[in-house]
């Protein structure tokens, strides 16, 4: 299981999903909507949440959309697990303290896997935003 945000999908959001399959043999993530995007880090994703839920998809088995930044109501009703069955939640390490940390390890363990240096959404979002000079871009983060 994870959760995330997944604006602009890249390389890093793709090795972690690829990798989540070296854990088990079911992929469960959950991507949060546009609103809770903006909840958790003060700015609207760029994708919207269709697109960010498609861009997962093809790399896990079930995808659910998360409307609120805790997470942890999701994972409750989701994780139900059967004798000799266990989960995993996985995580970049770039964000140890997440939303929720506590009630997702009274379900299952969290395991971290290395932040690929050098890509990120953030990344992506100053490069594409490049062209604008830099008092026009500190407004446009603010807004967005």
């Amino acid at each position: 299981y994870t959760v995330g945000c997944f604006d602009l999908f890249h390389e890093g959001h793709r090795l972690l999903l690829q990798r989540m399959r070296e854990y088990g043999r079911e992929v469960v993530v959950g991507v949060h909507n546009s609103r809770s995007v903006w909840k958790l880090k003060n700015r609207v994703p760029v994708d919207g949440t269709e697109k960010r839920m498609l861009s997962v998809k093809e790399y896990a088995d079930q995808v659910y959309c998360i409307n609120g930044t805790d997470p942890s109501t999701f994972l409750s009703c989701m994780v139900h697990l059967k004798e000799n069955e266990s989960a995993l939640y996985v995580r970049g390490d770039d964000m140890i303290d997440f939303p929720a940390r506590p009630i997702v390890e009274e379900l299952m363990p969290v395991r971290f896997l290395p932040y690929l240096q050098g890509v990120s959404s953030s990344q992506l979002r100053r490069k594409f935003y490049s062209h604008i000079p830099d008092d026009d871009l500190n407004y446009l983060e603010n807004i967005n």
